[in-house]
């Protein structure tokens, strides 16, 4: 992905580069991610892409949740046996 062409779904958020998710929502307007329909000419490109990735960078960053603590746990308590 490049900065100049980042965009995402407007539903879903899912980063995208703007050029060829429009290229996938015109041949078929319904996101690859969320199955919502979405029409291409809501698709814009990232007014602040450098905020945007910054964003995205910070949520993949926080903590697991209480889902996932459950699978640790039972990571550890095989490590114990």
């Amino acid at each position: 992905m490049t900065l100049s062409d980042w965009s995402h779904c407007p539903a879903c958020k899912m980063c995208a580069n703007y050029t060829d998710f429009k290229k996938v929502l015109e041949a078929d307007p319904v996101c690859p991610m969320c199955e919502t329909n979405v029409p291409p000419m809501t698709v814009k490109i990232s007014e602040d892409p450098g905020s945007d990735f910054k964003a995205l960078m910070a949520l993949m960053k926080e903590p697991a949740g209480p889902e996932d603590e459950n699978n640790e746990e039972e990571s550890s308590d095989d490590a114990m046996l």
